[in-house]
């Protein structure tokens, strides 16, 4: 009986303030249909000098967007991302833009020294091993100390056929 209690305290404690100060929200007074419930958030509205909010959804239409997920092939199918290098170790992210699973994901680079000479390359293979499409994989590695690393390149293998790899 005291937890019923005690829920109900606490769930009038958070609406009592809706209810105290609560004014209805007025959608389009043309419309007698058009009262807007207090839960309902137009995306299109305008809201009036004393406190009405009209919706204007009619006006706000908009096309449906276009699909934004194209598949990429060749080079740009990985997408890098937040790659960072602190003087040990080159950690980063790579998104699979293709639309099949790849597999074996592997980050090439490039240590530079402070004239921008080439000291050292290699490689990172990232985790997890196969990433479907859409999917991100992170790497993470201990490199030869220089003063800049850059990633040269990205290659994988695709679990289905070979689009670019090894």
């Amino acid at each position: 009986m005291l937890k019923l209690s005690s829920f109900f305290i606490a769930n009038l404690a958070l609406l009592l303030p809706g209810l105290i100060f609560h004014r209805p929200l007025l959608a389009d007074t043309t419309d007698p249909g058009g009262l807007i419930q207090p839960f309902d958030a137009p995306v299109c509205y305008m809201e009036t000098g004393d406190g009405r909010i009209l919706d204007l959804s009619h006006l706000c239409r908009t096309q449906p967007a276009a699909p934004t997920s194209r598949c990429i092939s060749g080079a740009d199918g990985m997408a890098l991302s937040q790659v960072n290098y602190n003087g040990n170790s080159l950690i980063g992210q790579v998104s699979n833009r293709t639309c099949v699973p790849v597999q074996l994901v592997r980050v090439n680079y490039q240590v530079l020294d402070n004239q921008g000479n080439p000291i050292d390359n290699g490689f990172i293979y990232a985790e997890p091993t196969i990433v479907p499409p859409g999917t991100t994989a992170s790497f993470e590695g201990i490199v030869v100390p220089g003063v800049e690393v850059n990633v040269t390149h990205v290659e994988w293998s695709n679990t289905e056929a070979s689009d670019n790899g090894f």
